[in-house]
């Protein structure tokens, strides 16, 4: 497949966390409660791993609900009432949406805010993003991942699900800079064209994930590690493990039945895929996209999606 082929097939149906992974999990209380959020839409120039600067969109959350320490992310528990206030400082409409929860919701104007309020659902992983700029939303950054977890308390995926020592939320993303200028200057873009040349992992690239807190991923031997991949990008992400295998737990939260040993896992565009893996051996390894150009930015190796994992 061409690499504008591989990318097309990405971009099907579609319409960001200063991003540390790790989902903490802290103290949890089994019956539901309220948590406040306060999201605010905003535009800024990011400079990437290598030295440019790049003007994108993000959801910026004050409050720092996580997953981990990211721009934007949601750590919430199932049957929690949930608000979220969203105020707009960007130049356009926007909504917020979390796709298979909340949809076709009242759109906020430029200066305004307004409230979005839902129950938190099934454990699981999820995102939130713009539903009134469609794709282009999404790849100037207006996304982020939401984290369920059971009513429980345990900590496991779902309820009588896999359970884990502790988890990681890798939200993968991308960014063609050509399309970012043209928003920037005021102009359009044809998400025809789209062909990313920045990726990232929880907003970071490489070699900035290897001191990014989180997404630097700790294990100890003998631990069982959910790992949460987040597509919030534009592109398709197969997500390649050196060192280790692991088991597909969920795809968009419908449980695998026929559970096999893999070192590559694809994580399709807006698509949730949670895995375990068992820390079987110690030692340092990679975990990347196997697409290509995904490890690199502005064209160079090695940067982008490349996290490493350490075993001990």
């Amino acid at each position: 497949m061409q690499r504008r082929e591989f990318l097309k097939s990405g971009l099907a149906g579609s319409a960001a966390f200063t991003l540390s992974g790790l989902t903490v999990l802290g103290s949890r209380k089994a019956q539901a409660a309220t948590t406040t959020i306060n999201l605010t839409a905003e535009g800024a120039y990011k400079t990437m791993v290598d030295g440019a600067s790049i003007f994108v969109w993000q959801f910026n959350d004050a409050n720092g609900t996580g997953p981990g320490a990211l721009t934007s992310g949601l750590l919430v528990n199932e049957g929690d009432t949930v608000n979220v206030t969203v105020t707009n400082n960007l130049d356009r409409a926007i909504n917020f949406i979390i796709p298979g929860v909340i949809s076709n919701t009242p759109s906020v104007s430029p200066g305004s805010s307004r409230n979005y309020s839902f129950t938190a659902p099934a454990a699981g992983s999820y995102f939130y993003t713009d539903g009134v700029n469609g794709e282009i939303g999404k790849a100037m950054g207006l996304a982020g991942p939401m984290v369920v977890m059971p009513a429980n308390g345990s900590n496991s995926l779902y309820s009588g699900g896999p359970a884990f020592d502790r988890q990681y939320t890798l939200f993968m993303s991308d960014l063609d800079d050509r399309l970012n200028s043209a928003v920037a200057s005021g102009g359009s873009y044809d998400m025809n064209n789209y062909e990313p040349n920045y990726f990232f992992a929880n907003g970071l690239s490489y070699p900035d994930t290897t001191t990014g807190g989180d997404t630097l991923v700790a294990m100890g031997v003998g631990e069982d590690v959910a790992i949460r991949f987040v597509n919030g990008g534009c592109i398709t992400y197969p997500m390649h493990f050196h060192g280790y295998h692991v088991n597909v737990a969920s795809r968009n939260r419908v449980v695998e039945t026929a559970v096999i040993e893999k070192d590559t896992v694809q994580v399709p565009l807006s698509s949730c895929v949670d895995v375990i893996l068992p820390v079987a051996q110690a030692g340092v390894f990679p975990l990347h996209t196997h697409y290509v150009p995904g490890v690199t930015a502005g064209g160079v190796y090695p940067n982008g999606g490349l996290i490493l994992m350490s075993a001990s």
